[in-house]
């Protein structure tokens, strides 16, 4: 276990001595005051009128922030919820990657494996494990072999090795039902990645999410089994938008044995079981092996002609881009919304203030809400 953690407001809360506190306060402070000064510059943009939108309903797309603000926090960590709230458009959804404990509590974490997004590895070096996921054998420390109560000491790391780890090792791993206490007014999304393998593992994703329905609201779940989804319609209040997540199109859905390529192609049957997808932004706008731009494809008329929200994933500032947009993120994001003669009807993205940006809705900073960086981050004892 690190030493270097700390606790932080609420329950469930990681250790640390105070000086690393201050250091790390100091260190969001300084990015906050960055964050500042860029939006001063862009927020006489002011938002587009939802008439610019050619988005299912006609209003302006979604932003949606992929475990908060993943590109510098951990993700699904308190700062990265927190930081995406702060900078981010005041309606963005919170997106939380929901995990099953040995004990069937709910967490956040970005992937089933915590091998790269946890210090696990130091915590329990010898519960390494192999287990067939989705037809690939992965090796690592999953999520389902440890109790909540184990996984306290246990802290959120960044999963991508370029960015920042100043913030590893301070926030604790946190249970859905603190994601909404956290989070709240903010939209939640669920997303459900692994209902098969842990029904293998004799644990119920459904009736977990129907658990917490009462105390927890849910405006968004998503998954890439449409099984899942199916047995979820119904059981949901109408107001949860259920969501298919398309993956490579050469993948299987092995709930229902189909390829996302095919599925792709029968979107009045997906419209029958959930109200909306979410599709890889190859989709849409295909790339070639030298990484330029192809035609873009006609799947976001398809989805709404078929009575669907379409929204795009994979967006990040730091990821490799296609050349046209000349390395500019918020290029990138105008071609899904607005330059390429569509928009899709939301974006999810590890840099919500960008998305926040090309969609015109940027929030204003009333930064009497953040007096003090340095409350996110409460002292304790080594």
């Amino acid at each position: 276990m690190r030493s270097n953690r700390r606790r932080l407001g609420g329950r469930g809360g990681g250790w640390g001595g105070q000086g690393g506190g201050v250091s790390v306060a100091a260190s969001f402070a300084a990015l906050l005051g960055c964050v500042v000064a860029l939006v001063g510059g862009a927020a006489g943009q002011g938002p587009r009128p939802p008439s610019d939108y050619k988005t299912l309903s006609g209003a302006a797309p979604l932003v949606v922030a992929k475990g908060g603000f993943s590109g510098v926090f951990p993700d699904s960590s308190q700062g990265a919820y927190s930081f995406a709230m702060i900078t981010s458009a005041p309606d963005t959804a919170m997106w939380c990657d929901v995990q099953l404990t040995k004990d069937g509590v709910g967490v956040c974490l970005r992937d089933i494996n915590m091998k790269n997004c946890t210090s696990v590895d130091q915590a329990y070096p010898e519960r390494k494990r192999t287990y067939v996921i989705d037809g690939v054998r992965k090796t690592g420390w999953f999520v389902s072999d440890f109790t909540i109560a184990e996984l306290q000491s246990v802290s959120l790391t960044q999963a991508i090795w370029p960015r920042t780890r100043r913030f590893d090792g301070i926030y604790p791993i946190i249970s859905i039902t603190d994601f909404r206490s956290l989070v709240m007014p903010s939209p939640v999304w669920l997303n459900v990645q692994h209902d098969i393998f842990y029904k293998q593992h004799g644990l119920d994703m459904r009736n977990y999410i129907l658990s917490i329905k009462k105390g927890v609201s849910m405006d968004y779940i998503s998954s890439p089994e449409l099984g899942f989804l199916k047995n979820m319609s119904g059981r949901v209040g109408r107001k949860t938008k259920l969501v298919f997540r398309f993956l490579e199109k050469a993948l299987l859905d092995h709930s229902i044995n189909q390829t996302y390529g095919s599925l792709s192609s029968n979107l009045p049957f997906i419209k029958s079981i959930a109200s909306g997808i979410i599709v890889p932004k190859s989709y849409i706008w295909p790339v070639t092996k030298d990484n330029y731009l192809l035609p873009s494809t006609s799947i976001v008329t398809e989805a709404h002609n078929a009575g669907l929200e379409i929204y795009a994933s994979d967006f990040a500032n730091d990821r490799i881009i296609p050349y046209n947009y000349s390395y500019d993120p918020l290029a990138e994001y105008l071609n899904f919304i607005n330059d390429g003669g569509f928009s899709v009807d939301g974006v999810l993205s590890e840099h919500p203030i960008t998305a926040s940006e090309a969609i015109g809705k940027l929030v204003s900073f009333a930064l009497v809400h953040v007096k003090d960086p340095a409350t996110l981050f409460v002292g304790g004892d080594n």
